[in-house]
């Protein structure tokens, strides 16, 4: 893994986290339950689309200012899903690094545009298949991210969107061996961050869409969250996600 390209990256996005020295902040400490159906198509599992159910939970912490806002976020989920045989699939993002510029000062249509940095792991079992062999897939990855604020009724919608542009990628290079697998901590480590390639949109894409209905008052949203994740070198993968996302507010701090 080019450790040395994250940790640039990381440096550029706390840089232009600190230049928004302004008057005003507003920081908010969010949790959030997340539903969702996951559909998992892999190559490496003789390219059977699994479907099934997942639970995730996520913290982010937003500092909202008069210029823009910087946010992280990560998440922990797991699932079952089925076709020919259960399947488990566990996903984790460390960190997912942002800061928006806004781009107009009309309060009630809002534009915030930046780079995304973000990292997360994907890890799937299929007993009944692959017997205990691990198949997963890993990212470390850099691309634009659009916010869109605007009123709904007595509400406020709040619209997102983030693509990938390049990043570094880990997917098991050969097909799983017949009579030998290790399941030990270590190796769910150690497998998500070997063989780490650089790619851009030849490689792979990951998109991400969430809706997010505010209430004026309200601590409590709810939201939709579509997520797709493809990867098209050599033996490909497909991931997609539909979430209902519960969120609270556990935090408010205003700074003047």
């Amino acid at each position: 893994m080019r450790v040395k390209y994250l940790g640039l990256l990381i440096l550029a996005l706390l840089t232009i986290t600190g230049r928004a020295q302004v008057s005003t902040r507003n920081l908010q400490h969010i949790v959030s339950f997340k539903a969702q159906f996951l559909q998992i198509r892999d190559g490496y599992n003789y390219g059977l689309a699994h479907s099934g159910l997942n639970l995730a939970g996520a913290y982010t912490l937003n500092l909202i200012t008069d210029r823009g806002t910087f946010s992280y976020e990560t998440e922990i989920a797991f699932g079952m899903n089925y076709n020919q045989g259960m399947g488990m699939a566990w996903s984790f993002k460390p960190f997912d690094v942002y800061y928006g510029f806004r781009l107009n000062d009309n309060p009630d249509l809002s534009f915030i545009l930046g780079p995304y940095l973000s990292g997360y792991y994907k890890w799937q079992l299929y007993p009944e298949l692959q017997s205990g062999h691990m198949l997963w897939f890993s990212s470390y990855e850099l691309g634009p991210e659009l916010w869109l604020t605007f009123p709904l009724g007595s509400r406020i919608m709040k619209a997102s969107l983030a693509s990938s542009l390049a990043g570094f990628t880990s997917r098991p290079q050969t097909s799983p061996e017949v009579y030998f697998y290790s399941l030990t901590f270590n190796d769910f480590v150690s497998n998500v961050h070997s063989n780490m390639t650089f790619g851009s949109l030849n490689r792979f894409r990951h998109l991400d869409i969430q809706l997010i209905l505010l209430g004026k008052n309200s601590r409590r949203t709810i939201g939709y969250e579509f997520e797709y994740i493809s990867y098209s070198d050599d033996v490909n993968f497909q991931y997609m996600i539909h979430s209902v996302n519960l969120t609270w507010q556990v935090g408010n701090k205003k700074k003047n």
